[in-house]
């Protein structure tokens, strides 16, 4: 049984630094890759409440998380485009609806723990609940998801024709703890900055665990991580994680290992 904790903490422990390795490489290397369930980070930024909680509270008229808007990234400099994440801010008790929503950040919002960000060209390492499509030349202002969601680490990848910004996300409280946060089940999003179109690469039953651009191609591979018993968790140390290629001309996504070979292996 100690033996068994022992080998969990170490994997959680090796998780940790190979996320943390794949983060900083970013700077130099353009790849990306995120480990969204094993890294702890600041839970007071990293909590998104469920839609549940979030409606039992309207029904009081009342709020418990308010808007923040994070520095601007200027992810088009030719055309001058920017994104803007928005985050929030948990309050330390709930308030009425109808209260300035910027107008009470100083005196009653719960900074605790603070929140690590880092930026460089295009990316944005830390969480949000959203990102603002900002297009200074037309003076237009989009909101690029239209439902809620818990998002981290936003990467984005140049070509000729095009700019796509990628991210992990959560958009349901899968592990009905009444927030959504990085524990629960996530996706990859994949944004077209020239459609303004975004796309959800998502698995049932699965998780988010890594991915990286082929290179010099618009295709990923991604490794989902399997919630074998769904218990709606996924567990690096006794569960599977199985690997998917998603072609971004045709927005299919497929196993890259086939059944029939996966058979073969598991004899």
């Amino acid at each position: 049984m100690k033996n068994q904790k022992l080998q969990s903490k170490n994997a959680g422990l090796i998780q940790y630094i190979i996320s943390d390795i794949c983060r900083y490489s970013n700077y130099i290397s353009g790849d990306f890759c995120t480990y969204p369930n094993s890294m702890g980070g600041d839970r007071t930024h990293s909590t998104l409440l469920s839609d549940k909680k979030v409606e039992e509270l309207k029904n009081d008229s009342l709020r418990q998380q308010i808007i923040s808007y994070a520095t601007p990234i200027l992810t088009d400099t030719q055309n001058l485009v920017y994104l803007i994440p928005v985050e929030v801010k948990t309050l330390d008790k709930p308030e009425k609806i109808d209260s300035e929503v910027l107008g009470i950040m100083d005196s009653q919002v719960n900074y605790e723990g603070g929140s690590m960000k880092k930026y460089s060209p295009g990316n944005y390492y830390g969480y949000f609940n959203n990102l603002l499509v900002y297009d200074y030349n037309k003076g237009a202002l989009i909101k690029m998801c239209d439902g809620r969601l818990l998002g981290k680490d936003m990467d984005s990848h140049y070509y000729e024709d095009e700019i796509i910004t990628v991210f992990t996300g959560a958009d349901k409280d899968t592990d009905g703890d009444g927030k959504i946060t990085v524990d629960d089940l996530s996706s990859v999003y994949v944004f077209s900055l020239k459609e303004r179109k975004i796309r959800q690469l998502r698995q049932e039953n699965a998780t988010v665990v890594s991915y990286e651009f082929v290179k010099g191609e618009k295709n990923m591979l991604i490794t989902f991580g399997f919630d074998r018993n769904k218990n709606n968790e996924f567990e690096m140390s006794t569960e599977p994680t199985f690997i998917m290629h998603y072609d971004f001309n045709s927005g299919e996504l497929n196993r890259l290992v086939s059944k029939e070979l996966e058979n073969k292996l598991q004899k």
